[in-house]
């Protein structure tokens, strides 16, 4: 059986993080979480994380900062970052060094849902359905990942209605 997901999470707003944790053990993933950058480089050290969502200005370290040791230190993660302050020039430099995705502050939980996803697709699964990477311990098959409905939205993972099962997910646009 494959393992659960390995996310690191870290969010200096203790609210925020809360939140976030919740949401991201809904899904039935491991969360590491800390609101400081220079714990999330040793936590990483530590364990072997899947994926990785920062926030930009955290104490410690930045989480650009974060990425870029553990990508130097570890291997490179597939991350997230998220920023209310950010410039569009920090916000342009963190994705030229590799951070997938770039999300705004405040929040909005339903485009974090959408960039999880298309994050594990593209990364952890690989680009097409049911073709994750070579050696990988994980689920290739995005459903794996999200058992049942998604929290609140009452849609399990791939789009699909709880009430209509038999519904096609919707399609992404490129």
């Amino acid at each position: 059986m494959a393992r659960s997901l390995s996310v690191l999470l870290v969010e200096d707003d203790d609210p925020l993080r809360s939140v976030l944790l919740e949401l991201l053990r809904q899904r039935g993933w491991h969360v590491h979480a800390t609101g400081r950058g220079d714990e999330a480089v040793e936590i990483a050290r530590r364990v072997q994380v899947d994926i990785s969502i920062l926030d930009l200005h955290l104490p410690g370290l930045s989480g650009v900062e974060v990425y870029r040791r553990i990508a130097a230190e570890i291997r490179p993660v597939p991350s997230i970052l998220m920023s209310g302050e950010a410039t569009r020039e920090e916000a342009r430099l963190a994705l030229e060094l590799g951070i997938s995705q770039f999300l705004r502050k405040p929040l909005d939980l339903k485009l974090l849902r959408r960039a999880l996803d298309e994050l594990i697709q593209r990364h952890v699964l690989g680009d097409e359905p049911g073709h994750g990477r070579p050696g990988s311990t994980l689920p290739v098959r995005l459903q794996d990942l999200y058992p049942g409905p998604g929290p609140r939205t009452g849609r399990g993972a791939l789009g699909r209605s709880a009430d209509d099962p038999n519904r096609p997910p919707r399609r992404r646009r490129r």
